[in-house]
């Protein structure tokens, strides 16, 4: 259930993992040493693409720009660059190649639908303890359990070498965000009129698996507790939850409590309020508890895939949608975002599969996902029904906090075919950016009691 052995110091965990892993040592150091040569230092191909199209990656963005001041909304580090070309329905064939399922769905569904192309930046870099933390992590890390769990990882990407589909999205589910963090986001449903309805919420977290001092220490399975207050809708106003995401769901589903205004009570949460594809009540119908941040959860409903890796358009540095100047409205149009605030880049990502598993009947037995090399994300999410026709795509924008440095999953859309409606969350708009480094968030500061406490405040 522990992601890590127990032990009294680090000299004694190296010991302990030396005789652990044996015989698999050398293979693993000797991936280990491609990371920051042959590879870039999270695992990705450093090199151009055939074309020039994908640059080298010379480091990422690390610093920033000057006169920024932390808390400031990011001044766009690109903001020169201009439109190199826009994918429309007039000359989707000649970038089809480039394009999946999912982005190919949105060009049928609406005939003026477009993706403009800039120039493809690769931004992402984290902090050195993190490059630190991903090297050690390739030589030792596991996947146990079928896949469920992760062992002997701690603060980086677990394995940048990855063996199979399943540590990608393990990669993508331990991409740095920095350990302690707040922010104030908004997100809604916005439908085919270009009505919406807002939600607000007031979110912090603690990430035990991300904190440097936590390093060969036994996390009890814990990978971060997270607490969230709503201020809107009115239906929501004054609700809030605190629960903790552990590293193997298959044996500790996610805990949590819920405090609802109407009761002023907190109450432990029901345990299907955190099931694989429990509806979350913010989202209309329109998301599940596994498709939070591309995917959450027990990977255990799925036989996962990994098809290979190619060049798609993918949205990326998206610092022109998120400025002091953009209202909410600006940027949440009908039917999809507003193509002005948008941009798109040519980068390599993984595909995997995703198939449900026999005797199991998850909402979308079949998804493809795609993963961002240089950051592990996932920017890309194809969602299908059991008729087999797509149902939904998920759509995320991969962004660098270079005060830290790191790139984080910043904001996503989940459009449905069907409806025609999309609903957007996490989105740092009118509020400014998370705050990646936020000494006041506490371990302490979870649980039931800091919820009520919280709310009362």
């Amino acid at each position: 259930m522990s992601n890590n052995v127990k032990n009294g110091s680090l000299r004694a965990f190296g010991v302990v993992m030396l005789l652990a892993l044996g015989a698999h040592m050398p293979a693993q150091a000797d991936n280990a040493a491609r990371l920051g040569n042959d590879l870039t230092p999270v695992g990705a191909n450093p090199k151009a693409s055939a074309d020039g199209t994908i640059p080298a990656w010379t480091g990422g963005l690390t610093k920033p720009p000057a006169g920024y001041r932390k808390g400031d909304y990011h001044p766009d580090p690109y903001g020169d660059d201009k439109v190199l070309f826009t994918i429309n329905n007039q000359n989707l064939a000649q970038y089809k190649s480039r394009l999946t399922p999912g982005q190919l769905e949105l060009f049928k569904k609406y005939p003026d639908y477009t993706m403009p192309v800039y120039a493809t930046r690769r931004s992402c870099a984290v902090p050195p303890h993190v490059y630190e933390a991903t090297k050690r992590n390739a030589t030792q890390a596991r996947l146990t359990e079928d896949g469920n769990n992760v062992e002997n990882a701690w603060v980086g990407y677990p394995f940048p070498l990855p063996p199979s589909a399943k540590a990608i999205y393990w990669n993508h589910n331990f991409h740095f965000q920095g350990y302690r963090s707040s922010a104030k986001t908004i997100g809604g449903t916005i439908y085919p009129s270009g009505s919406w309805s807002r939600v607000e919420r007031q979110d912090k977290r603690y990430v035990h698996y991300a904190d440097p001092q936590n390093i060969g220490r036994d996390l009890d399975n814990v990978q971060y507790e997270w607490m969230g207050i709503w201020t809107a809708p009115p239906r929501m106003n004054g609700s809030g939850f605190t629960a903790k995401n552990y590293i193997n769901q298959v044996a500790q589903p996610r805990d949590g409590f819920v405090f609802r205004p109407e009761t002023r009570k907190v109450a432990r949460a029901p345990s299907s309020s955190f099931t694989h594809d429990a509806p979350l009540t913010s989202a209309e119908g329109l998301r599940y508890s596994n498709n939070m941040f591309g995917f959450s959860g027990a990977p255990d409903l799925y036989e996962w895939e990994l098809k290979g890796k190619r060049e798609v358009y993918i949205p990326y540095n998206p610092y022109r949608a998120l400025q002091a100047d953009v209202r909410p409205q600006d940027l949440l149009t009908a039917r999809f975002l507003n193509r002005d605030y948008m941009r798109y880049e040519l980068h390599r990502v993984w595909e995997v599969e995703l198939t449900a598993k026999p005797n199991t009947n998850p909402t979308h037995p079949r998804r493809i996902m795609y993963f961002d090399e240089d950051s592990w994300i996932i920017v890309g999410a194809e969602l299908y029904g059991h008729d087999g026709t797509l149902k939904r795509f998920q759509e995320a924008f991969v962004k660098n906090y270079y005060e830290v440095p790191t790139c984080i999953f910043d904001f996503d859309v989940m459009y449905d075919f069907e409806s025609g409606r999309y609903n957007i969350d996490h989105l740092k708009l009118g509020n400014g950016p998370a705050n990646m480094d936020d000494a006041k968030v506490r371990p302490r500061d979870f649980g039931s009691s800091a919820l009520r406490r919280a709310i009362s405040r």
